[in-house]
């Protein structure tokens, strides 16, 4: 892979985590407090306290809006942008519903959130085992890339050693334990949602929308630490795998199998 195509994924993985995780969690932890009346201030109110309704709204706002435009300049559906773009619209869509005039939270919001949160990674982790048979593999969308691997140099040599058959068994034991990852993520989810959920649920109604804005900025920032990180650390695992598999298979090189 050259590097100004490394710089360039380094460049939009920072933006994305920017965009998506930081500045979306410093607004509905710094701003939400205010008034509930979207349409009125307090006398004392901080001009960056904006409210928990207009915080919620443009938290929610900034990756839809990102994801759209990315989707647009590329011009292609990117998967994880897609998802992405479900998963705060889902957000939006159950906040609509939990959220009363008065700000009282509903008693149902834990769990409504913990399902939304484990639904993604699950319904992910399905289409990877589904689509193994099919001729455009998921796994070939997140980790056996053609950006990252060289596959029609390793898929000529697969076939100049007659090894198709182990060939697609390593790329399906990649895909059960990609699905793998992804359900362990779905799980650590859905229990990291209902913490922090339910804590919402204790509060005096005067304070709850502003503690589910801050709830929500909680599941975002510690989701991407403590389920985030250890997912990616899974996922390099299967590709190191892949590789260390595809050398013994084809007898090529790491440098001929991976794109420089």
């Amino acid at each position: 892979m050259s590097a100004n195509t490394n710089k360039k994924t380094n460049s939009s993985s920072l933006q994305n985590i920017f965009i998506n995780i930081l500045i979306p969690v410093i607004i509905l932890n710094c701003c939400s407090d205010g008034n509930i009346d979207p349409f009125n201030r307090m006398p004392d109110q901080r001009f960056w306290e904006i409210g928990p309704l207009w915080s919620l709204i443009i938290a929610i706002s900034l990756p839809v809006i990102y994801g759209l435009h990315s989707l647009i300049k590329s011009k292609r559906f990117d998967l994880m942008s897609g998802v992405g773009i479900v998963g705060v619209a889902l957000t939006g869509l159950i906040s609509l519903f939990v959220i009363s005039s008065t700000g009282e939270i509903k008693q149902a919001t834990p769990w409504l959130f913990a399902c939304k949160e484990a639904l993604v990674p699950l319904i992910l982790a399905t289409a990877v085992l589904v689509s193994r048979s099919t001729s455009s593999p998921l796994l070939n969308t997140f980790l056996y890339t053609p950006e990252l691997f060289d596959i029609p140099r390793i898929e000529q040599s697969v076939k100049d050693k007659n090894v198709e058959h182990d060939y697609k068994g390593t790329l399906n034991h990649a895909s059960w334990i990609l699905a793998g990852a992804l359900i362990l993520s779905s799980v650590a989810n859905f229990f990291l949602s209902l913490w922090f959920m339910n804590d919402v649920l204790t509060l005096p109604i005067s304070e709850q929308q502003v503690a589910y804005n801050v709830a929500i900025g909680k599941i975002t920032w510690w989701g991407f630490l403590v389920i985030g990180v250890p997912l990616m650390v899974a996922l390099l695992f299967t590709i190191s795998l892949i590789i260390k598999k595809i050398e013994q298979l084809t007898g090529l090189p790491k440098n001929q199998i991976l794109l420089r």
